[in-house]
């Protein structure tokens, strides 16, 4: 028993090591500090949102969107591709996501369903990748069905936001609804491709 915890404690001490060196290495590449930029214009988002500034709000996804697609070519293009990215650019992607619906929550109560996906999905993709991490030193990067997922949440995102600056009262309520059930069902299929993916990558890993 007690070889065990010690065998425990020993995994648990390299994995923290083996973290430090990956985020040593990689915080400051182009691409991370693109991510960076946008989980700081997340409450930029909110107070302008909140504040009835819905044009600019709008902006702010816009300017937001692009960076999430320039930095995915920046490392592509620069072999700038790191572990820490892999983790860092779709948590920027979902934490923005999730402040945006909740702030459209409180007009569209149907979006707090796509935020509970949302939530459900990256803390079950954050346990998976852990283990994956644990078991192969590797991070798996975002997919087609994730990007799309991604795509379709962002241009609702920023139709819904910017909607009242053009239309007085902004979209109705059961206008706006056939959009976030898309979104809602595009998030659960990408969450269950997720999933089945990750699983695989484990099975795969355990059976080296």
């Amino acid at each position: 028993m007690p070889d065990e915890k010690r065998e425990s404690q020993f995994a648990e001490e390299k994995l923290t090591a083996r973290m430090a060196r990956i985020i040593k290495r990689d915080w400051k590449t182009i691409p991370n500090c693109m991510s960076y930029f946008r989980i700081v214009l997340i409450p930029v988002f909110v107070i302008l949102y909140v504040n009835g500034w819905y044009r600019s709000a709008a902006v702010v996804i816009v300017i937001s969107w692009f960076s999430d697609v320039a930095d995915g070519f920046v490392a592509r293009k620069f072999n700038m591709i790191s572990q820490l990215g892999k983790v860092l650019d779709p948590v920027a992607d979902k934490m923005t996501q999730v402040a945006i619906f909740i702030c459209l929550g409180l007009r569209y109560h149907l979006a707090f369903v796509l935020v509970a996906v949302i939530a459900a999905k990256e803390l079950t993709m954050l346990v998976l990748g852990m283990v994956v991490f644990k078991e192969g030193d590797r991070v798996d990067s975002a997919k087609w069905y994730g990007k799309l997922a991604t795509g379709a949440i962002a241009l609702t995102a920023i139709v819904l936001v910017a909607a009242p600056f053009f239309i007085e009262g902004g979209i109705p309520v059961e206008t706006a609804k056939w959009p976030i059930l898309g979104c809602i069902v595009l998030a659960s299929f990408s969450y269950l491709m997720y999933v089945i993916r990750y699983v695989g990558i484990i099975k795969e890993l355990k059976g080296r």
